[in-house]
């Protein structure tokens, strides 16, 4: 490496920037997704679910763990994480009647994802999608869909939804 290079100031990377770019992301979700929001919020408040499922995969299942721990220490109800396959491959009915199903992608396009979501409302769950792409598949597979607003990922995918 010659001298000029070390000298050279380091240039952020695609992912760096990304990163950087959550805390607007975030304000962005709080200013134009509260309506989203409280409509899913009011759909669970009153079908009162006793348990919930989550449906995603990779940086977004990571989420999606968040999500339910926060949801079995705040409102009680357990949470378990329900493996695309079931629908995928397998076919399985699922009986959800008591359920809320949220599934969570940041670009909604996933097929695993959408059809799990779809067989999981089928099964009567509450189908609730947290996307970056208000007009994925996914989104139009949910009851109710809360867009992430995290604008484009460029790098690794969901940096800012995640």
């Amino acid at each position: 490496m010659s001298a000029d290079m070390s000298d050279a100031p380091a240039r952020p990377t695609r992912m760096r920037r990304e990163i950087e770019a959550i805390p607007e992301a975030v304000e962005a979700l709080l200013a134009r997704g509260t309506p989203a929001i409280e409509a899913a919020a009011s759909a669970l408040r009153e079908r009162d679910p006793a348990f919930g499922v989550t449906i995603a995969r990779g940086s977004s299942d990571h989420a999606a763990h968040y999500a339910k721990a926060l949801t079995e220490i705040r409102a009680g109800r357990a949470v378990a994480s329900l493996p695309p396959s079931l629908a995928t491959l397998y076919g399985a009915p699922l009986r959800l009647e008591r359920a809320f199903g949220l599934a969570v992608s940041q670009s909604g396009a996933s097929p695993d994802l959408t059809a799990t979501l779809r067989a999981a409302r089928e099964g009567g769950a509450l189908g609730i999608a947290l996307t970056n792409e208000e007009g994925s598949p996914l989104a139009a597979s949910a009851d109710h869909v809360v867009p992430l607003h995290a604008g484009e990922e460029r790098s690794v995918a969901a940096t800012k939804t995640f």
